[in-house]
């Protein structure tokens, strides 16, 4: 006799083959060819609004044969937190990796960056650190100089004399303006006639004598107090060689720094080295050799993009090494140590816990603590002689005075202090010099 299920074991068995149908659509409706994939992010870490630049492909819409910006539709989530992306950009033209834009948002913690695109989730590998910075008391920010002429609009190198007098670099005009503590500007010089030696890249010093010392071109320019010019060292062209006067060669000189006996200190940025020059303009290497990151005694060590440099009273070399996210100290000797610093990022800590997103300008104050231009997390850092770094001022980007953290920056490139300890900062993306008091 032919058995039967009963009606309701029927029931069942058609709405279990039913399910196992569905699961299994479910599971081959993803086409791995075009499915989102998170290769990686950048920082690693930051606060609420640090902008993170997320890497990957299939980001959506549909790729194209051409690097391009474009809209953005897929839905980003740091640890289940929304974020707003406005847009992706399509790298190259074999479209195979595209880049997104977006922002930390409010309220999201530490954890996972997902990528939905077409109801594909893609989640990336490690985890995005939210931290909280850690601020230096009693701080307030105010503006000294503003765009309301083209003085400080594309100010980038910053220092300032015994008298409290301001010397700005403008990359646009190919000037150094002076600003005197009443507020009156003059032009110090300009290389806007002089072709060969046209910008004015960043780094800018003064002696004890009111001498200036700038990078302007491939060269190191020494200016009197009377606006008289001279080259102490380098040429029309780039190279890289040690020697004295117009035989040596730079590649892009960066920062500038002098010490009490004349000598000038400077980030040979694309040369990745930090050359020396006596007052007779004799050039020689302290440190650094190729591109890369290495601790060690002169050519053994490595810098990348070394920007900003400072020296203190016993002739040691502080640098922002803007391509390594360190700060890095050179005795006299050449000997290269790491002060502080690590993976790109934003954290306050103590060495290589401490992270920088691509640091500027340096400064030091009497006591040999370091004040940063933390150019891509848009405030200003204190690292101590011991390497413990903490935040001066400064949040996310924009332009605000106030106090710590109420306060607010563009890109922050230079850096100075004068006698007193007041901290004076360029900031590039709005064209201003900002005051910082420590009170």
């Amino acid at each position: 006799m032919k058995k039967t299920l009963p009606a309701r074991a029927s029931l069942i068995l058609i709405a279990l083959l039913a399910l196992v149908l569905l699961t299994c659509q479910e599971k081959i409706i993803p086409d791995p060819e075009s499915a989102p994939v998170i290769t990686g992010f950048s920082p690693s870490s930051g606060v609420i609004g640090t902008p993170v630049a997320i890497y990957g492909n299939n980001f959506v819409p549909p790729v194209i044969p051409r690097a391009q910006w474009l809209p953005n539709t897929s839905i980003v989530k740091f640890n289940g937190s929304l974020a707003v992306a406005d847009r992706l950009y399509q790298m190259d033209s074999s479209h195979s990796v595209q880049r997104l834009e977006t922002t930390v948002p409010a309220g999201a913690t530490s954890g996972k960056i997902t990528i939905t695109a077409e109801g594909i989730t893609a989640t990336s590998l490690t985890d995005f650190i939210v931290t909280t910075p850690v601020y230096v008391p009693n701080v307030t920010v105010t503006t000294v100089a503003s765009s309301t002429s083209d003085t400080v609009k594309h100010g980038r190198g910053v220092a300032v004399d015994a008298d409290g007098n301001l010397y700005v670099t403008n990359w646009e005009t190919y000037t150094i303006y002076k600003i005197t503590p009443d507020g009156a500007v003059t032009v110090l010089f300009t290389t806007a006639d002089d072709s060969p030696r046209e910008s004015i890249n960043f780094g800018i010093a003064v002696d004890n004598n009111g001498n200036v010392y700038a990078a302007v071109g491939h060269t190191i320019c020494k200016i009197a107090p009377d606006g008289a010019a001279s080259t102490l060292a380098g040429g029309d062209t780039d190279g890289d060689a040690d020697g004295q006067g117009v035989s040596a060669r730079f590649n892009f000189p960066w920062g500038v720094a002098v010490d009490a006996g004349g000598n000038v200190y400077v980030g040979d940025m694309l040369n990745n080295k930090i050359r020396k020059i006596t007052p007779d303009g004799t050039v020689s290497t302290l440190a650094g050799s190729t591109g890369g990151f290495a601790d060690g005694q002169g050519a053994n060590a490595r810098f990348g993009i070394p920007m900003g440099v400072a020296v203190d009273a016993g002739g040691n070399i502080f640098v922002a090494d803007n391509g390594n996210n360190k700060i890095r100290k050179i005795t006299p000797e050449g000997n290269v140590t790491s002060v502080a610093g690590s993976t790109t990022g934003y954290n306050d800590g103590s060495g290589d816990t401490a992270q920088f997103n691509a640091p500027y300008g340096i400064a030091l104050d009497a006591e040999g603590n370091m004040y940063i231009g933390d150019g891509h997390n848009y405030v200003i850092r204190k690292v101590t002689p011991g390497g413990d770094v903490t935040t001066v001022a400064g949040s996310t980007h924009g332009f605000a005075d106030g106090t710590g953290a109420s306060a607010q920056f563009g890109h922050t490139r230079g850096v100075a202090l004068d006698t007193n300890g007041i901290i004076y900062a360029a900031d590039d993306d709005y064209g201003k010099i900002r005051k910082i008091v420590i009170n």
